[in-house]
């Protein structure tokens, strides 16, 4: 092999060990970046348990102050009737006979 063929043989080699060098660096950075992205999710997929958490306790307690509701509008509408009863009872009692 002739002294050119072997500085040409160099250079290949070093070109060669270059790229190997600035592949390792990209996969380097693109495994740092997965970890980040990976990172983030896992925060977003945690922040979203919570909140579906939190938003079917604020459902229960909407469902539980609706039933509430119902029942005091039952327990308003039985107490109009017994006054309105109370007060026919009252004007019944009121007129002479």
């Amino acid at each position: 092999m002739s002294q050119r063929d072997s500085l040409a043989t160099d250079e290949r080699l070093n070109a060669l060990e270059e790229e190997v060098r600035l592949l390792w660096a990209a996969s380097r950075k693109y495994n740092f970046d997965l970890h980040v992205l990976e990172s983030k999710a896992q925060d977003a997929e945690d922040r979203l348990e919570t909140v579906g958490s939190q938003a079917q306790k604020m459902a229960d307690i909407v469902t539980e102050q609706w039933i509430q509701i119902q029942r005091l509008e039952q327990a308003l509408h039985i107490s109009q009737m017994r006054t309105m009863n109370q007060m026919h009872i009252l004007e019944v009692h009121k007129q002479p006979f």
